[in-house]
């Protein structure tokens, strides 16, 4: 009697799984709905996906090109035949500062996917192998990070002045310098990662079951970095278009007739130009300073939603113990 009874219980039990299930959504489930009440965050995702959007369909529509110059309009300020003023050259900066933006944001993002693919790659393999592969790859990412970025990329571009690449061709190679200084951040946190993974519960149930190490390692390891890999990823975005800002204001990055932001930047280096026209030099400014500081704030969103350690976490947390402790009407309680 005593068995049919626990059996009985067993299957009620059971059958209040899935409702159990209901009431935790999925990890990724649980990030969205916390980054959606982070109204700043979501406000940021807005205007970068605006501005990506701007710069793709904009020039579509703009009346005028990017190489059109006209000797009679040079350095004219803004007006209602070129909202944002025109260049030395007579080029309207409105069509030119979206165009511009497309090779920013394709450099960031170029960047950001190669490094991250890199750094996250090197960074799993040297947690999860460990031994000597460990120490060959953290000391070949420590040798990297001592070098200084910013006077290694100057020394990088001025090599590809020498070397006289194509304007299109220097646009690749500027996405492989940015990359190669910014792989070690990603791999040294993925590496950390890998070694408080390894350890847990669930890794050592991998084992005892006999999975393969390409089963434990792409099936049940990696998944686990991944919320680390996407914040890391928007970060390295905002890194890679100050950098190649940078590189292009002092000619050693992307070069005209190519438009970038920061290329367009370096229009007004001069005095005169500073003080006097400063349409020449605060539309690009304005932009960069716009999309790096969106996708910080929305970093930081992604941070926060992601983060097992947030309150939000805890409030679910607390869901579920309601759940359990108070069912509802026809449901077996759990406490």
């Amino acid at each position: 009697m005593l068995s049919s009874l626990f059996s009985a219980n067993r299957r009620l039990r059971k059958a209040e799984i899935p409702a159990l299930a209901q009431v935790t959504p999925s990890p990724w489930r649980q990030a969205w709905q916390a980054l959606r009440r982070n109204r700043l965050a979501m406000l940021c995702l807005l205007l970068l996906v605006v501005m990506a959007l701007w710069c793709i369909l904009g020039p579509l529509w703009s009346p005028w090109k990017d190489d059109a110059t006209d000797a009679l309009m040079i350095n004219r300020p803004p007006g209602a035949e070129h909202w944002l003023g025109t260049d030395f050259l007579g080029r309207d900066i409105y069509t030119r500062l979206l165009l511009a933006g497309r090779i920013s944001l394709i450099i960031g993002l170029l960047t950001m996917l190669l490094s991250v693919t890199l750094g996250y790659l090197l960074g799993a393999l040297s947690g999860y192998a460990g031994g000597l592969t460990d120490k060959l790859i953290m000391r070949f990412a420590d040798l990297v990070m001592t070098i200084p970025g910013l006077p290694l990329l100057i020394v990088a571009g001025a090599m590809l002045s020498e070397l006289d690449f194509s304007p299109d061709s220097r646009i690749y190679m500027v996405v492989i310098m940015l990359s190669l200084l910014e792989w070690p951040k990603l791999a040294r946190l993925v590496r950390g990662q890998c070694l408080s993974l390894r350890e847990r519960d669930f890794m050592l149930a991998t084992q005892v079951l006999g999975l393969s190490a390409r089963r434990r390692l792409f099936g049940h390891l990696l998944p686990n970095t991944v919320p680390i890999l996407v914040v890391m990823a928007t970060m390295a975005v905002a890194n890679a278009i100050l950098s190649e800002s940078a590189l292009s204001y002092l000619g050693l990055g992307v070069v005209p007739p190519t438009p970038s932001w920061g290329n367009m930047m370096d229009a007004a280096n001069s005095l005169i130009d500073f003080q006097r026209r400063p349409w020449l030099w605060m539309p690009p400014g304005i932009a960069i300073f716009i999309t790096v500081i969106a996708i910080n704030v929305l970093g930081d969103g992604l941070r926060d939603a992601m983060d097992p350690k947030m309150p939000r976490w805890r409030e679910e947390l607390a869901l579920v113990e309601r759940y359990l402790c108070s069912p509802p009407e026809g449901v077996g309680r759990f406490c």
